[in-house]
């Protein structure tokens, strides 16, 4: 049963699948993960402070819930030096296609299984996706907090399934960063504090994509001076494990080419209802009024 799923999730598209038990987490998580909310280092990221019974146990999200499964998919795109745009700015909004692709699965899933009961989540609800994409096999967590795949690399949408039926599960990979810091050496504001602990109030992503207030000079020298208008890649770029990847067969889940050679100060031309039409369909769409008013 468990080969025919991996099967079905590639004929749908995903590239890594893997398996765990629906449990809740561990304690040594919790306890991170709730001094990490102490200090504040989620800045304006409230919703990571609700539901923290569901997020630490998924038995509270699905009660019946045996095993999730965890699945990757590729989104690694080719990109010029110093691309002001990151690689999750794909032609679709990601989601959309996650959401597409997980519900063929589950349609095959119950054309081979039978009938059962499931939740899935495609970077939404209270999941901690990365942790069970680690218990599943599917890579280790870099640190620079980021699920790394020895094939894919960093550059992976991950989305999960909670379904009542259990299955014999996968076995975690060995952390494989080593002595490397590479990725708390580059990047620019020093937003990696430690191995794993991230203040997202200092990363550039955040800053452009999430702060609800306008930058301070500070931020906004950051910014331009790194070229970066919607989120940064530098951590990822820099890591070893994502060198010589190949890029995403997906159309839809690459970076569109016009938007490769842009620059902040064309960018910045470009009249507001243009920009709505360039970026729409896109996971920039929903972000642009903040953009407008943050970046210009």
């Amino acid at each position: 049963m468990k080969e025919k799923i991996k099967e079905l999730a590639k004929i749908s598209g995903f590239d890594i699948i893997g398996f765990s038990p629906c449990q809740e987490v561990e304690k040594e998580l919790i306890n991170f993960y709730l001094y990490w909310i102490k200090e504040n280092y989620n800045g304006d990221l409230k919703y990571l402070e609700k539901n923290l019974e569901k997020r630490f146990n998924p038995k509270n999200l699905m009660p019946s819930g045996k095993t999730i499964i965890s699945l990757g998919v590729n989104y690694y795109s080719y990109l010029p030096e110093n691309c002001p745009i990151p690689r999750y700015l794909t032609k679709i909004d990601y989601h959309k296609v996650l959401k597409y692709m997980m519900s063929n699965f589950i349609i095959k899933l119950k054309e081979t299984l039978g009938n059962f009961e499931f939740k899935f989540f495609v970077d939404t609800g209270p999941v901690l996706e990365k942790y069970w994409a680690k218990k599943s096999g599917l890579g280790f967590i870099g640190k620079n907090s980021l699920l790394i795949n020895p094939e894919f690399g960093s550059f992976i949408f991950l989305c999960e399934i909670i379904i009542d039926i259990e299955i014999e599960p996968d076995y975690e990979i060995k952390n494989l960063c080593g002595s490397c810091k590479k990725c708390i050496e580059h990047c620019p504001t020093g937003a990696i504090i430690s191995e794993g602990l991230i203040d997202v109030r200092k990363c550039l992503s955040y800053l452009t994509i999430e702060k609800k207030e306008f930058l301070t000079e500070e931020e906004r020298r950051l910014v331009e001076k790194n070229n970066k208008i919607f989120g940064c890649e530098i951590c990822q770029e820099v890591c070893p494990f994502n060198k010589n990847l190949k890029e995403t067969k997906k159309e839809e889940l690459k970076i569109p080419e016009f938007l490769k050679n842009f620059k902040i100060e064309e960018i910045k031309k470009v009249p507001f209802e243009e920009l709505k039409k360039l970026f729409k369909g896109t996971v920039f769409e929903r972000k642009l009024k903040i953009f407008d008013k943050k970046i210009f």
